[in-house]
């Protein structure tokens, strides 16, 4: 194999291996959301504590006031499903078994934007700031 050909296929090769690095590295995008504790960013929802484990999402409001328990289950990288396990003394349309889709659309730093879909509350759009692991 000449010198020049030798070369070519070094450079394919070297962008063969970049592209899944770089593929592999954005797959795991929001991966630092999947745990720790967050609150909403704005007004809307402020005073909500959020504490998320692998399996477990808890909303406590105004200072555990209210509390909202759900199983939380990752489809993909991006897109979540909020199960309803409880709710003590807290608003909302959500009845026990509702089902909660989630789609983060964007992220900067430690704060996420997502969508969400429920059955009989309809959509909304809200951001999460992540405070801690």
């Amino acid at each position: 194999m000449n010198t020049i050909l030798m070369k070519k296929h070094m450079l394919l090769l070297l962008f063969v291996c970049a592209g899944v690095i770089s593929f592999a590295q954005e797959s795991n995008k929001y991966e630092k959301f999947k745990t720790g504790t967050f609150t909403y960013a704005g007004d809307a929802y402020s005073g909500t504590k959020i504490v998320r484990t692998k399996s477990k999402q808890t909303e406590i409001i105004n200072n555990g006031q209210a509390k909202v328990i759900m199983k939380i289950k990752w489809i993909n990288d991006s897109t979540y499903v909020l199960t309803l396990v409880k709710a003590v003394n807290a608003p909302g349309c959500l009845k026990k078994g509702d089902t909660i889709t989630t789609v983060i659309t964007s992220s900067t730093g430690n704060q996420y934007t997502f969508r969400s879909e429920t059955a009989n509350c309809g959509g909304a759009e809200a951001t999460i700031v992540k405070v801690e692991d």
